[in-house]
């Protein structure tokens, strides 16, 4: 039997915050032209860093499944492809990244953001393989999505890093 387990108010504005963090961001960078519609730097991931680093694993879940479906609905995706791909891909990454925050300080923010990143674009790969194209053709995009992917690690860390102590002061 499941038991509810009621929240500070405090708590609850810290995961609507971040939802809508992330949701303003993934609109936002969804607005940006880009060399492709898959390299994106993934800002909105700024947003599961930080709920990774001051919230529970069950909100961090909430926090990205949040931000892709509504993200999703802002932008028009909605039960897409890519809505799948986005949905499937942030929380397999925010399982991985949970998973390297579990070791202790074995990582950092922005080590925490690439392991993040890899596992998103290689997950996206492989759901796009099995679910759309059938085809290993498509693993020839990896090496250049591997490349897009360490970048915007390096970038949601950095500046998750730099965000992290502003959000836990307040």
């Amino acid at each position: 039997m499941l038991h509810w387990k009621p929240r500070s108010a405090g708590h609850l504005t810290m995961v609507a915050f971040l939802s809508a963090v992330g949701i303003a961001l993934y609109v936002l960078e969804s607005l940006i032209p880009g060399p492709a519609p898959f390299l994106k730097i993934g800002l909105a991931n700024v947003s599961s860093v930080l709920a990774l680093m001051v919230l529970p694993p069950a909100d961090v879940f909430l926090v990205v499944g949040t931000r892709v479906l509504v993200g999703s609905l802002l932008v028009g995706s909605l039960f897409s492809p890519s809505f799948v791909i986005a949905l499937g891909s942030g929380l397999m990454a925010a399982a991985a990244m949970w998973l390297a925050r579990s070791s202790g300080s074995l990582f950092s923010v922005v080590g925490i953001s690439l392991i993040g990143s890899v596992t998103h674009v290689v997950t996206q790969v492989c759901l796009v393989m099995v679910l759309f194209v059938q085809d290993t053709a498509i693993l020839f995009l990896l090496p250049i999505l591997l490349g897009s992917a360490l970048v915007g690690g390096l970038v949601v860390g950095f500046v998750s890093s730099k965000l992290l102590p502003v959000l836990v002061k307040s």
